[in-house]
Formats: C-alpha cells, sequence, structure tokens
C-alpha cells in the first residue's frame, strides 16, 4: 500500500447538501493543513494526493477523514 502525500486536494459538488456536509465536517477538523477544498460541478467527492494519484467515491472521502484526524493514510 502507498501512503498518500499531502497535500490532499479534494473535489467536491457544492451544490450537493451531502457533500457540503462532509467538506464542514472537514473543515473543522483539519488543524494540521493537510486538506484542501475545491468545489467543482463534477457530482460527488473525489481526490488527488500531491504526487497526482487521484481517488473518487467513498475512498476519497475515507483518505479526507483519514488526514484530518490523524493523517495515517495508506491506500
Amino acid at each position: 500500500m502507498t501512503a498518500i502525500s499531502y497535500p490532499l486536494v479534494v473535489f467536491y459538488d457544492s451544490s450537493s447538501r451531502a457533500s457540503v456536509e462532509k467538506i464542514e465536517a472537514l473543515l473543522g477538523r483539519d488543524c494540521a493543513g493537510r486538506l484542501k477544498f475545491v468545489c467543482c460541478p463534477t457530482p460527488g467527492i473525489h481526490a488527488r494526493d500531491a504526487r497526482g494519484r487521484t481517488w473518487t467515491g467513498i475512498v476519497a472521502l475515507e483518505a479526507a477523514y483519514r488526514a484530518a484526524w490523524d493523517g495515517q493514510v495508506s491506500l
């Protein structure tokens, strides 16, 4: 498994209430500044790390939550 390189850029659909709620929870928790957030028109949540690797859906969300809580992410 490969560790994620930070920052992790999280792309989310700002017109989706569910996506916005998830991002708001992460915003209040990312004290180490491992996450960057970008609004985009694509449905769902996607993430890209500093090495250019990408994840979508639940895998992207899991990476973002782990980064916000403890920085220990291996996918």
